[in-house]
């Protein structure tokens, strides 16, 4: 069953959301990322972040050295929601 959680996070000196919908399989966790400022969803070069392991977490067919800013915030934000579940 998917879960969902919403993630907020700062970028070009404003706030902002999105909204991440949460599926696992037996060799990965997937998190498909939903902005909700439509702009913004045009600089993500992937909309999906995976993680094999706990706190590993890498873009979609997207090299970490081709991370723009927005995608680091949103990684960041994802990031932090996971690691306050587990404390």
């Amino acid at each position: 069953m998917a879960r969902i959680f919403t993630i907020e996070f700062s970028f070009n000196n404003a706030i902002h959301h999105a909204l991440i919908s949460v599926r696992e399989t037996s060799f990965f966790t997937e998190y498909k990322i939903n902005l909700q400022t439509p702009h913004l969803n045009e600089l993500l070069l992937s909309d999906k972040i995976v993680s094999s392991e706990p706190k590993t977490f890498l873009f979609a067919n997207i090299a970490p050295h081709e991370y723009n800013e927005l995608m680091k915030q949103v990684l960041e934000a994802i990031m932090d929601h996971i690691h306050s579940l587990q404390h």
